[in-house]
């Protein structure tokens, strides 16, 4: 026990796995009341990365600036082969990543990357700062190294530059010094990171997640402790519990921190160690320097081996939506996922969903798998750092050993190791966790979000007989007689998803359900909704109900076109619809651009609504397709197995909760986006009720409650409804509310 405690006391190691396993359970037992050390954590966070741009700058120049012009080439070169045989046994990894996925039903709500053009990354800004201040005061790190490279450069070449160069070098040793010092607080910082994250991390994210989580951990701690190390080791006389030895420190403070740049002063210092312990150090300079304070920091203008692992995620989006990446589409994802993570990993990760049209919302899941993933990728990173730093040192000494028989082993190993985690995993959630797909039951769950205890409100399921067309004659204007009889009737579709429908308690809810809810309270009117009949997808047939007095206004958000505001008078329009189609997962590739779909002269599409405006519109963007309007119900369309249509021509917004129904179906939105303004249909007189109803759109637009409402039913942002997360405090001991 005494020898136990001993090794604890003096092993920062052991200190912050403590930590990190304490801050854990707290998390758990207190819940989100953990939040609270959130500052803590980044103010920890914040001590380590305050020395860390000005150590890169002081290192690079310090560094290269002590070396003749052959020893840098020499470098950049040797350094740069072993940088590229990284890429290519993460790029391997990549690849295998996929087979890992176990069969899954899911689809997506609406998402703003649907309609979103492709963003492009300016590398330029990137890479050549036009102002390298700003570039350290914003933590553009490859523009900082492009910069302090530039400088150290141009000290090769000048003359009686020691004395500059021994102020930099002193510097450098000032900022390790200060990291070590910071490093001391390691426990408590992690203690507070961890809390934070267990305690604010809710269990049904971690449970969808899981699969990817545990796959690309899994895979991490192979390439972190087998793989890298072992590279070194094949190629070089360092022992392999040596290398553990001597990162072992720095690797816990970075899956603690999940924070590369925390540790990056002490693995040059550790790496420095190990080269000296085998007595490598005969690098011709001025001085006796290692070319690691020149390799290390370089490196940091390419992404690690743990930042491209962080690609494996894409793939994973596109599995978990219903929509793998086709063989096909694998060349790009791995040329353009490692150009753009040149950039900031949450950027690269926007732009590659854009790219591949996943849904956007995935990456509200790629922030919450960071949390996790993101400490493993760090780990990796981390080990990425060292062994490059070794190995191009090695080579720039001429002491790289090939062993063939060692080398075709020891990549036979690894493959099989890697072979054997992803094919257990595959099979283990495959036949003994099978995920059950549930975004259906959470749509078909949703209550109204801002109207908690609604006034009663009759809600006739029976549509009435509408004897005919003509308007009848009203004593007063419409919103006189609304209220003298204290009553407001809205005319309703029963499957207008997500704005209209029957919830799995019988409840009729939705974002226009809701609208009409506090449009109501707030004119002080008891409400009732009247159903429209099932069939009606004509504007004219809407216009009965309203002109002939049955009801006062239409709920379904409709269209606004010129010919509806012969027969029906419009609000103005609060929201727009974009123009999509619904189609069977393997075709969505077909429908994602009209110039492509243009090329097919044979495309057969349904369309369950009559709107001669719109089909006219449809028809000049596509002139020879055949646009069939249908009177079909979109659920019988979509459970249909048949190849009647090519595809089903619905607005993005209903598009995605139909498939999140049915999630056999996926949507496609063609680029350039085709917007279309809604508004809703009031009867044709009714000048004052119009007025009434505009002006509350606009107070309702501008205190935010249009967009809330927008984001709950058709985003599915439902985190503000959610209660407490689970906690021993609160739901076991039940010592708070």
């Amino acid at each position: 026990m005494k020898k136990l405690y001993n090794t604890v006391k003096s092993s920062l190691a052991f200190k912050v796995l403590i930590g990190f396993v304490l801050g854990i359970l707290a998390g758990l037992f207190f819940g989100e009341m953990t939040s609270v050390l959130g500052v803590v954590g980044l103010g920890y966070i914040r001590l380590f990365q305050m020395p860390v741009i000005p150590y890169i700058l002081v290192s690079l120049i310090s560094g290269l600036g002590k070396l003749n012009f052959t020893a840098a080439k020499g470098i950049f070169i040797k350094g740069g082969i072993v940088l590229l045989s990284l890429w290519m046994i993460i790029i391997v990894v990549l690849l295998l990543i996929p087979f890992g996925f176990p069969s899954w039903e899911s689809a997506s709500f609406f998402s703003a990357s649907l309609i979103e053009p492709e963003k492009s990354i300016n590398f330029l800004d990137l890479f050549l700062p036009s102002n390298p201040f700003h570039a350290m005061a914003n933590t553009i790190i490859p523009s900082v190294v492009t910069f302090s490279v530039a400088v150290g450069l141009a000290f090769i070449f000048i003359p009686e530059k020691s004395t500059v160069i021994e102020v930099f070098s002193k510097l450098s040793d000032s900022l390790m010094l200060i990291t070590r010092w910071v490093a001391k607080l390691a426990p408590i910082g992690v203690f507070a990171i961890a809390a934070n994250a267990a305690g604010t991390l809710r269990f049904d994210d971690f449970e969808r997640l899981q699969v990817y989580i545990i796959l690309h951990g899994c895979i991490s701690l192979v390439l972190s402790f087998w793989i890298l190390p072992r590279l070194i080791t094949v190629f070089t006389p360092i022992k392999y519990i040596d290398i553990i030895n001597s990162v072992k420190n720095p690797l816990a403070t970075a899956f603690a921190t999940s924070n590369l740049l925390v540790v990056i002063p002490i693995l040059v210092d550790n790496s420095k160690k190990l080269i000296e312990n085998i007595k490598i150090n005969n690098f011709e300079t001025e001085e006796e320097e290692s070319p690691l304070d020149v390799i290390i920091p370089a490196s940091f203008n390419f992404p690690t081996m743990g930042k491209l692992l962080s690609l494996g995620f894409i793939p994973f989006a596109a599995w978990y939506v219903g929509s793998p990446l086709s063989t096909t589409q694998y060349p790009t994802f791995l040329l353009a996922g490692i150009a753009v993570l040149f950039a900031d990993g949450t950027l690269a990760t926007t732009f590659l969903l854009n790219l591949f049209k996943i849904p956007v919302d995935m990456l509200t899941l790629y922030i919450t798998v960071e949390i996790f993933t993101g400490r493993f990728g760090t780990l990796v990173a981390a080990m990425h750092t060292v062994v490059l730093g070794i190995l191009a040192t090695c080579a720039i000494q001429g002491l790289i050993t090939v062993r063939r028989k060692k080398i075709i082993r020891f990549i036979i190993t690894s493959i099989l190791l890697l072979a054997l985690i992803v094919g257990s995993i595959h099979f283990t959630y495959t036949y003994f966790f099978p995920s059950n797909y549930t975004k259906n039951q959470l749509l078909s769950n949703l209550e109204l979000l801002r109207v908690r205890n609604p006034q009663p409100a009759k809600v006739a399921k029976i549509p009435p007989i509408i004897n005919n067309l003509d308007e009848k004659e009203t004593e007063g204007s419409r919103y006189e007689q609304i209220k003298a009889n204290n009553l407001l009737r809205a005319c309703y579709l029963q499957d207008d998803y997500p704005f209209s429908y029957f919830n799995s308690q019988g409840d009729l809810v939705g974002l226009d359900v809701e609208m009409i809810h506090i449009l109501a309270r707030e004119l002080g009117l008891k409400l009732e909704f009247i159903p429209l009949e099932e069939e009606v997808n004509e504007r004219a047939e809407i216009a009965a109900y309203l002109n002939g007095n049955y009801c006062d206004l239409s709920i379904p958000s409709l269209a606004l076109t010129p010919q509806a505001t012969e027969v029906v008078q419009f609000t103005h329009s609060f929201s727009k619809r974009t123009l999509a189609f619904v189609v069977k997962d393997y075709k969505k590739d077909q429908f994602t651009n009209w110039q492509e779909l243009q090329k097919n002269k044979n495309l057969r599409l349904a369309i369950p609504a009559n709107v001669p405006y719109y089909i006219a519109k449809l028809k000049g963007l596509l002139p020879d397709a055949e646009v069939v309007v249908t009177k079909r119900k979109i659920r019988d369309l979509l459970v249909a197995n048949s190849n009647e249509f090519d595809a089903m021509v619905l607005p993005a917004e209903n598009a995605s909760a139909w498939t999140i129904l049915y999630p056999s179906n996926v949507v496609a939105v063609p680029q350039p986006i085709v917007s279309i303004p809604v508004g809703y249909m009031l009867p044709k007189n009714a000048d004052s009720l119009a007025d009434i109803i505009n002006v509350w759109l606009d107070l309702k637009g501008e205190d935010g409650t249009i967009q809330s409402l927008y984001n709950y039913w058709v985003e599915g942002n439902v985190e503000s409804i959610k209660k407490p997360r689970w906690s021993i405090i609160r739901n076991v001991l039940h010592w708070i509310e």
